[in-house]
């Protein structure tokens, strides 16, 4: 846990504001209206088939673990990235 607390409080609130922002900005909820749900930005980590199917599946939703684990890197490097250029402009 010591490269944890290595980082800046603040980067931890850029991530945690980052990826919730991602999240709800780019989710797409369509299941109401017979289409499918999808989140995650770049890459969809979880998705939900909606409505009526000729061949119906046997599983509507699926979800992706690495998909989730490169948002979360991408998301921190954008955190980290927000970071520096705070503290160099502060400089």
């Amino acid at each position: 846990m010591k490269i944890v607390s290595n980082f800046p409080k603040k980067t931890w609130v850029i991530f945690s504001v980052i990826t919730v922002a991602a999240t709800i900005l780019f989710a797409k909820c369509d299941s109401p209206s017979d289409g499918n749900n999808r989140l995650g930005f770049p890459f969809p980590f979880y998705e939900y088939i909606g409505g009526k199917r000729s061949i119906e599946p046997e599983i509507r939703s699926s979800f992706n673990f690495i998909y989730l684990l490169f948002d979360l890197i991408i998301y921190f490097g954008l955190a980290y990235f927000f970071t520096f250029l705070i503290k160099r402009s502060k400089k």
